[in-house]
């Protein structure tokens, strides 16, 4: 499985090995929802756990909505549990403060349970915006 390349679904980038990490700067919702919505759409197609946490701009109607405009079958996907749209604060600080350690292993069970569950692998996202210096 290591070997084996992805469609992303992101024109600009292709098809990349398992485990690839991509960074994305945007300026407006527009954008990110222009990258992101494809991308889960050929994870949903490519029979993957997908998981997009999202923060501001956009919050969890906002890319519903979207992704229903690509997505025809999208509330199926929901209903059997291929998809999974949380807000930041329902994953990054559910105890009410970030814990790097406790994400990562949340992300490493993810995985697993899906893997178990009969998909190819896990596609996340995750929107750092709300993070605050102090």
């Amino acid at each position: 499985m290591k070997d084996e390349k992805r469609k992303t679904g992101i024109k600009v980038i292709g098809d990349v090995p398992w485990g690839t990490h991509i960074c994305l700067f945007y300026r407006t919702p527009d954008d990110l929802i222009d990258v992101l919505v494809p991308y889960f759409k050929r994870g949903l197609e490519n029979n993957e756990y997908c998981m997009w946490v999202t923060s501001a701009p956009l919050n969890i109607g906002d890319v519903k909505c979207a992704l229903k405009k690509a997505v025809r079958n999208l509330d199926e996907y929901i209903e059997k549990g291929q998809i999974e749209l949380l807000d930041y604060c329902q994953w990054y600080t559910r105890s009410g403060e970030f814990e790097a350690d406790d994400v990562l292993q949340g992300w490493v069970e993810k995985e697993y349970q899906a893997v178990k569950r009969g998909f190819k692998g896990l596609r996340i996202t995750g929107n750092a915006s709300w993070v605050k210096k102090k």
